[in-house]
């Protein structure tokens, strides 16, 4: 507003000044024609027969005379009036001696007033050095002997810019007073309506970086008031909206990570988008910094890439079985995900080629236990069958000799009766490493605590018997007391069944130690494991070095003949290995052919109290 009225001010005095000179040459022009009209009057003709001597380079005679009238006539009118020849010579002029004056033909206005013509000229004058308004007129014959001269009046621009300086003076004080207060008044204005849309930009900035809490906090009962509100309204959804994605994104990925199967999401151009924990425990590898990579270089060993292709190809999910370099069985289902045509997801069928989702189980845990189990019945059968088969014949012989030869009779009936034993000890190590498998698969409650020194050195007096009958000398190394939490008939049978072991693979009159200690050892973060270490030596038979490794199995004998011969069932060791798992420990075996075996094994020791060493 203040601009505006400034401009129409600036265009006012312009306009004004414009009136202010026109009216000037007016005044002026009638100023000249009077001057003329006065030169022809008889006194100021009789003037001009009173001239001095004639100029020098051409210029006319002076007129004192004549002077003087201008002169008066230049104060009377207030202006500036100047009589000028024919030929351009200054005559006579009110306010400059014509003597000092130069030649004026080359003056616009003269040029125009000697043609004839009435001339109106603002320029700047170099004899008064100001700008000036000009007026000159041609004289009448009447005016002779100057008629063929040239009259012209000037005033100084100066002084209409005086008058409209005093003329503006006081309308201009008043725009000046009245600019401060309506300045702050502008201000204000502007500020109540820029300050409410500067909050509103602020707001939509920070929602559009992601702060959906931010609000606007206008209280306003006009237009930007509703905007704001909406706004709020529009950031309260936004951020509600957001809080049950991130929920959902939440759960996902708990649920993701939860999932015994492996999941990969693959997309159009064969690059990872998602991986969960099971994948890269399942395949091997580590995907946490592959997502944007080729799926084929991150895990090499899965065909992703193949995969893809049959189930788009199919148009539904493909399974299929992969057999891994290392002898594992996968079973890994590619599942479509298509896109509508535009590029946006939809359900599978008549889709454009998109993203893949790849479902991956390990199925090598449950093969192998197929398998053991299908070998286990094989060879329980096979096991079963070969005493039940001599206890069929020799009940048979026996009913047939009974009467007939009672001694022979008497000989079948203990012969009968070590099948039985023998059978009644298969069945029972059955039972037990049947007890252990269940026990390993469920979590390891009823665990109390077990003195492992006690459990030792019990199961040696138990056995000192059978040590005697073979002639064995035993020698045991126990510390008064080792306590952990264990399962203590589990623990009972593991230090029976390897001293069981070693008295029936040590020929008579051997040497078998049973030593128990306790170790402490480092694990890779600095933390202390105490285990309890149990420790069967015999200078026996000993094992092939092939064969060791398959020692642990179950129903598998080194020597089957002599395994028949001692009563040995062939799950003793397999009974050993699973007791020690189940207390998180471990069983080794160091053996020479002829020389003897050792046999250790590591039990994680979680001791209630400090164990005293005798």
């Amino acid at each position: 507003t203040l601009v505006f009225a400034g401009v129409v001010a600036l265009a006012s005095a312009l306009i004004l000044r414009g009136v202010f000179l026109d009216r000037l040459e007016d005044e002026m022009s009638r100023q000249a024609r009077q001057f003329a009209a006065a030169l022809a009057e008889p006194s100021v003709l009789e003037m001009g027969s009173h001239s001095g001597p004639p100029g020098e380079q051409g210029r006319p005679p002076s007129y004192p005379a004549l002077q003087r009238f201008t002169q008066s006539l230049g104060q009377a009118a207030g202006a500036r009036f100047t009589l000028i020849d024919s030929r351009g010579w200054v005559l006579a002029d009110s306010e400059a001696d014509p003597a000092t004056l130069e030649n004026h033909s080359n003056r616009p206005e003269v040029k125009q007033a000697l043609a004839g013509f009435e001339a109106r000229e603002r320029r700047y004058s170099a004899t008064l050095r100001q700008k000036e308004v000009y007026v000159a007129l041609p004289l009448p014959p009447s005016a002779a002997p100057w008629s063929q001269g040239v009259i012209r009046i000037a005033q100084p621009a100066d002084r209409i810019d005086s008058m409209l300086s005093a003329a503006w003076r006081i309308p201009l004080i008043v725009w000046a007073a009245l600019l401060l207060p309506m300045l702050a008044a502008a201000y204000l204005i502007t500020r109540s309506i820029t300050r409410p849309l500067e909050q509103i930009r602020q707001m939509t900035q920070r929602v559009a970086a992601g702060d959906l809490a931010h609000r606007a906090s206008l209280h306003r009962n006009d237009e930007l008031g509703d905007l704001a509100d909406s706004l709020n309204r529009m950031a309260v959804q936004l951020e509600a909206r957001e809080q049950e994605l991130q929920t959902e994104t939440q759960r996902s990925r708990q649920i993701l990570s939860a999932m015994n199967e492996g999941v990969l999401l693959m997309d159009e151009q064969g690059c990872l988008l998602r991986a969960n924990p099971a994948a890269e425990r399942i395949l091997g590898v580590s995907l946490k910094d592959a997502v944007g990579m080729p799926l084929v270089l991150a895990a090499r060993a899965f065909p992703a890439r193949a995969l893809a292709e049959k189930a788009w190809e199919a148009g539904r999910p493909v399974t299929e079985l992969l057999e891994t370099p290392d002898d594992r069985a996968l079973v890994a289902e590619a599942i479509p995900l298509g896109r509508q045509p535009g590029g946006a997801a939809g359900p599978r069928g008549t889709m454009e080629p998109g993203q893949t989702l790849f479902v991956i189980r390990d199925e090598t845990a449950r093969r192998h236990t197929e398998r053991m189990r299908r070998d286990f019945v094989s060879n329980v059968s096979h096991e079963l069958k070969t005493p039940l088969a001599g206890i069929s014949l020799l009940s048979q012989t026996l009913a047939g000799i009974i009467r007939e030869d009672p001694e022979q009779a008497a000989e079948f009936a203990l012969r009968l009766n070590a099948e039985v034993e023998r059978l009644g000890h298969l069945v029972n190590d059955l039972l037990t490493l049947s007890r252990l498998e269940e026990a390993a698969l469920a979590p390891p409650d009823g665990l109390g605590v077990v003195d492992l020194a006690r459990v030792a050195e019990e199961t040696c007096e138990e056995l000192r018997p059978l040590v005697a009958a073979k002639g064995h000398e035993l020698t045991l190394e126990l510390p008064e007391s080792l306590l952990l939490r264990g399962d203590e008939p589990g623990l009972r049978t593991l230090t029976r069944n390897l001293l069981d072991n070693a008295i029936r693979y040590t020929e008579p009159g051997g040497h078998i130690a049973l030593r128990l200690r306790q170790e402490e050892t480092r694990t890779e973060t600095g933390e202390t494991e105490r285990w309890a270490v149990l420790e069967v030596t015999d200078d026996g038979i000993g094992i092939p070095l092939a064969e060791q490794k398959r020692i642990f199995e179950r129903f598998y004998r080194v020597d089957k003949a002599r395994s028949r011969e001692t009563g040995g069932t062939g799950l003793g060791l397999s009974i050993v290995r699973h007791v020690a798992e189940r207390h998180g420990g471990r069983v080794e075996v160091k053996s020479t052919v002829g020389v003897g075996s050792t046999f250790t094994v590591w039990l994680h020791s979680s001791a209630p109290e400090p164990v005293h060493q005798s």
